[in-house]
């Protein structure tokens, strides 16, 4: 050290006392953020924690689903029942409008052929 040539800085009393501030505020915003990453840290430990939990339980649930599918006996769908599933499904996927539209043409489609068995 004795090679080295030192440099001596004078403040006044004001700027140093500022700049000591400066310095412990500047600390105290490091501490903040290193406790707010701890904080962050122990969180996402605590997020893994749930979501492999979730994911063995779901896992669980599939199993047993799978397992209920063997024991239970299938059931097969008539042709009837699978037209009318079908149907079902359609009217849901039609817009209001149209849904009113089909159902009138119905309703005259229908009176047409009581007409035509009346006379």
């Amino acid at each position: 050290m004795s090679s080295e040539k030192l440099i001596h800085v004078k403040f006044e009393y004001p700027e140093a006392v500022e700049s000591k501030k400066e310095i412990l505020s500047f600390e105290m915003n490091l501490l903040e953020t290193l406790q707010t990453l701890k904080n962050y840290n122990l969180l996402r430990k605590e997020e893994f924690a749930l979501k492999l939990k979730l994911h063995r339980k779901i896992k669980s649930l599939l199993a047993e689903i799978k397992s209920l599918q063997k024991t239970l006996p299938k059931v097969e769908l008539s042709d009837e029942l699978h037209k009318e599933k079908t149907t079902k499904t359609d009217n849901k996927k039609r817009p209001i409008n149209e849904d009113i539209n089909f159902q009138l043409r119905e309703i005259q489609r229908k009176l047409a052929a009581l007409e035509t068995n009346n006379f």
